[in-house]
């Protein structure tokens, strides 16, 4: 297969992943709060993961052989603070509604009159953002080995959340064929943010220690603030607390053997 087909192929298999784990919901409809919270958890144990051995560690050792060694870790950590600021004022811009929460949704102070389904899907394409870009930036600095795990890590976490989020638009009363879509067509913007992080660091070599920290800092970014505060509020701390443990070993395992 030739980079550029591993590429691809790591996007679209990203991309799709949401749509894949929603499948499910054709043969049940009604899934136990600790199963959700179990893969749930398992999301954000391979995100977190992911995050370090995949962007950050990368992204320093690239820092390392362009950048002088004063500002080699000032450069990469600069660029992931920007990726932080970055996905905090898209969170604030897109109006989004939390999947496990009962609250309206949220756009600053104000309220905007959406449905909550559409609300849902927005909330789950702002959370695949920035790992779209995440595996973009992978592929898109040379290392496709490199790209392929980080793709197949962001495709195992889409799958259970592809889940929660059909789930979360049957709840509102939407057909499992709707319900279906929704979880498909959220997941596609991740092919879109790759193509953005791919082109981002194929133009010059020089931008890619500050593209690994940017798409670190968006994925930080949703971890702490939309998976693991929802998690860890429902009362089901263990079962959740099981669910990143089995993640962070799935995705050690993963990079250890490919």
């Amino acid at each position: 297969m030739t980079a550029n087909m591993m590429a691809i192929s790591g996007v679209l298999i990203a991309g799709f992943a949401t749509g894949i784990g929603a499948i499910p919901i054709f043969f049940k409809k009604n899934y136990s709060k600790e199963a959700l919270d179990i893969a749930m958890g398992f999301s954000a144990g391979i995100m977190l993961v992911a995050s370090f051995i995949s962007l950050i560690m990368p992204g320093i050792e690239e820092a390392g052989k362009l950048y002088s060694a004063t500002m080699a870790m000032p450069i990469f950590l600069l660029s992931l603070f920007l990726g932080y600021i970055f996905i905090i004022f898209v969170h604030d811009f897109i109006p989004h509604k939390h999947i496990n929460k009962n609250n309206d949704m949220e756009l600053g102070q104000s309220k905007k009159k959406l449905s909550r389904v559409t609300l849902i899907t927005l909330a789950i394409a702002l959370h695949n953002l920035p790992e779209g870009l995440a595996v973009g930036v992978g592929f898109g600095g040379g290392n496709h080995a490199g790209g392929m795990v980080l793709a197949l890590a962001i495709a195992l976490q889409n799958i259970p959340e592809g889940l929660v989020v059909a789930f979360g638009i049957l709840n509102e009363g939407a057909s499992r064929n709707r319900a279906f879509m929704m979880a498909l067509l959220s997941g596609l913007v991740e092919p879109i943010a790759a193509g953005v992080g791919y082109l981002t660091t194929s133009i010059s070599a020089q931008t890619l220690p500050a593209a690994l920290g940017f798409a670190a800092g968006t994925m930080l970014f949703v971890i702490c603030q939309e998976m693991l505060p929802e998690l860890f509020r429902q009362g089901h701390e263990r079962n959740a607390t099981l669910g990143v443990i089995i993640g962070v070993i799935t995705m050690l395992a993963l990079d250890f053997y490919l």
